[in-house]
């Protein structure tokens, strides 16, 4: 029978390397599947197919997931590719309910063998340039990606999710700088351009929606799939040759769809419950330690006021009841313990209160640069803390109601554990009264 998710434990979920999942994967030394190595509790409300939808609210909207894998896991391509795949496999369904044509024309089977044969003379070239791939047609699907995940995109539920106007501005700039660094995208053994994306099928017939579709798909295969492109995906090599040779003859989603199941695994297995592990801790790591320490006082602190008051200054000095001291001790020590052993900040919490995240921290202007560099070690750790730090009020109400029930859980982990702690004196023949 399963429990009711108000009465369910809520657990951290454990980190997972990006890196190390993703290339133990491709190497096939384990199956994209989850592992099974204890279960990851996370809530309905919060699942990566509701994140993706974009009907969560900061600090756990799609924007934040975005800006999350760009500057923290260092893997915003997986998300990208998706959420363009999933705007593509859209479009290009209507747009194939839509035709009346029949949507077939022909081409000059003469000049498709010339350039055939012009093709496989010049294939093993690096420098030759692919007919269907516009530069510009790549930035505008890179740009329409970034719209996709962009703050101003508005939640399904009719309200746009408020972002921070500082992340929001040096995303755009980063945008901007990528755009300038990166190189074309390389070709190397084994894949040529013109293999990768020639727009021709058997007897010179080509579909009307590969032909509206094909400027697109030539951006996106640069822009991800050829090795050596600016956001590669890490997919496995068969994988990558087989697609890439199936968008020669079609454009149709379904060719796409293993690189789809294989980058949603990714981001479900490992970056989704590792931005949740982060989200939900509404504390920097400095708040939570500083918390998580006070909890171990005050429990140590429990404990010796016990000790005292059964043998101190004598056994039998002190009646049975006088151990209740201890008792609000332990309580709010433990309950300390316990939400900072699941990332948060038990005073936060309870005003549904949270520090910056992460990601949202990112701050490249000159003068907060500046400023960060004449800031001790010290003074840097100590700004970070609750009482320094700014304050935000959480805005997605599902967050706010699994914070809620952490502190729920802590307050009366604390008090099982504080009533357990009286018991253990209060049955020590060491005081006043016998029983």
């Amino acid at each position: 029978m399963r429990l009711p998710s108000s009465l369910q434990w809520y657990k951290k979920p454990e980190y997972r390397d990006i890196k190390e999942y993703s290339s133990a994967i491709v190497s096939g030394r384990r199956s994209l599947s989850p592992d099974g190595r204890g279960k990851v509790s996370i809530p309905r409300s919060l699942t990566l197919d509701r994140v993706l939808a974009n009907k969560t609210c900061s600090p756990l909207s799609l924007y934040d997931f975005y800006m999350y894998l760009k500057y923290i896991e260092y893997s915003p391509e997986n998300l990208e590719f998706y959420i363009w795949f999933k705007n593509y496999e859209k479009n290009y369904s209507h747009g194939a309910t839509g035709r009346s044509d029949g949507g077939l024309y022909l081409t000059d089977s003469a000049t498709t063998l010339a350039e055939e044969k012009s093709f496989k003379d010049d294939d093993s070239s690096m420098d030759i340039k692919e007919p269907n791939y516009d530069p510009e047609i790549a930035d505008e699907t890179v740009e329409k990606i970034a719209q996709l995940i962009s703050p101003e995109a508005r939640c399904v539920r009719g309200k746009a999710c408020k972002h921070s106007i500082k992340a929001r501005a040096i995303d755009h700039e980063d945008d901007e700088e990528e755009q300038d660094t990166h190189a074309s995208a390389r070709v190397t053994k084994g894949l040529s351009l013109h293999q990768a994306m020639r727009p021709t099928t058997e007897g010179g017939i080509i579909p009307e929606a590969d032909r509206n579709h094909r400027a697109e798909l030539s951006a996106v295969v640069h822009t991800f799939l050829l090795p050596g492109a600016r956001s590669e995906l890490n997919i496995p090599p068969a994988m990558r040759e087989q697609v890439v040779q199936a968008l020669r003859t079609s454009s149709d989603p379904a060719v796409l769809r293993p690189v789809a199941d294989h980058v949603y695994g990714l981001l479900r297995n490992c970056s989704h419950r590792n931005f949740i592990r982060l989200g939900v801790s509404n504390g920097t790591f400095e708040t939570v330690c500083m918390a998580t320490s006070a909890g171990i006082v005050l429990t140590l602190a429990g404990l010796l006021c016990a000790l005292l008051l059964a043998f101190a200054p004598h056994e039998h000095a002190h009646s049975r009841a006088d151990v209740l001291a201890a008792w609000p001790l332990w309580w709010v020590g433990i309950s300390l313990i316990l939400s900072g052993l699941r990332g948060s900040c038990f005073f936060l919490l309870l005003f549904s209160r949270r520090q910056p995240l992460p990601w949202e921290r990112y701050d490249d202007s000159p003068a907060i640069l500046s400023e960060h560099a004449r800031k001790s070690r010290f003074m840097r750790f100590v700004s970070r803390m609750m009482i320094f730090d700014r304050k935000w009020k959480v805005q997605d109400q599902h967050l706010r109601n699994l914070q809620r029930k952490i502190v729920t859980q802590s307050l009366i982990g604390g008090a099982i554990f504080a009533s357990l702690g009286v018991l253990i004196f209060v049955f020590l023949p060491v005081w006043a009264e016998p029983l």
